[in-house]
């Protein structure tokens, strides 16, 4: 996989090209960098034999699919394989697999003329953005361009902090009682999603989540979390535990 597409923070919620453009070469230097960095790993990667190139979209939890396409055109998109999701997250199989959907078919849709703002996005009703798909995008799976979705974390899904009085809960930040997904496969059962991955080593820290308090404990588990990418037994161990489909 190729880039973070994330880091572009200062374009959430642009939704057309042109805007786009504007932002990166007049208000923006390091963006424009950034996604120069990209298009050249893409360039490099994908003369590669036997190589698979993936550029990150992030999850089914964050953006919108009116804000995402406009960043993976101007990434080098096109010249890929396809988009990862939910790398490092949380979100289900179900969640990823609908917005990936919708990104495809959005992106097939901007390939024609259209504006990613019309697109059907995962904030619509079902029936709604299944009506846009089938009436603007290509019914064959082969003219769609596809992802991968990581699944080492997302057995039971994301958390939902209900009720914290954490100032920030940081949802995404080592939650407790999160499970492992899907093993890693080709055979995914949707024509548009190449692969289940885990991308995220299991039990690999997120940092730690100190949840808008002052720490040095995370205060939704008690104890002090690894820094990121440190070993967390704690965490490995709930991932096992909490397996769906379960181990064994």
């Amino acid at each position: 996989m190729v880039g973070d597409l994330d880091d572009l923070n200062d374009l959430e919620g642009l939704d057309d090209l042109e805007g786009l453009d504007q932002l990166i070469n007049e208000e923006d230097p390091k963006t424009a960098a950034r996604y120069s960095e990209i298009n050249y790993a893409v360039d490099v990667l994908t003369a590669l034999s036997n190589t698979a190139v993936y550029l990150d979209a992030g999850h089914a939890g964050w953006h919108s699919v009116s804000s995402i396409v406009p960043r993976l055109l101007k990434a080098g998109v096109d010249r890929t394989t396809g988009f990862a999701l939910n790398v490092s997250h949380y979100q289900t199989d179900a969640a990823n697999t609908w917005y990936g959907r919708l990104i495809s078919s959005c992106l097939a849709y901007a390939d024609e003329g259209g504006d990613p703002a019309d697109c059907a996005d995962r904030n619509w009703s079902h029936r709604r953005a299944t009506a846009w798909v089938r009436a603007h995008a290509p019914a064959d799976p082969a003219e769609l361009k596809h992802f991968v979705t990581d699944t080492s974390r997302n057995g039971q899904g994301p958390w939902a902090p209900e009720g914290s009085d954490h100032a920030d809960p940081q949802p995404w930040c080592n939650p407790p009682d999160r499970g492992l997904g899907i093993r890693p496969t080709t055979r995914t059962g949707d024509p548009l999603q190449d692969a289940a991955l885990w991308v995220k080593t299991p039990g690999e820290s997120d940092g730690r989540c100190l949840r808008g308090g002052t720490g040095p404990e995370d205060p939704e588990r008690g104890t002090v979390n690894p820094e990121a990418g440190q070993w967390f037994p704690d965490q490995a161990l709930e991932l096992v535990q909490n397996a769906r489909p379960a181990l064994g």
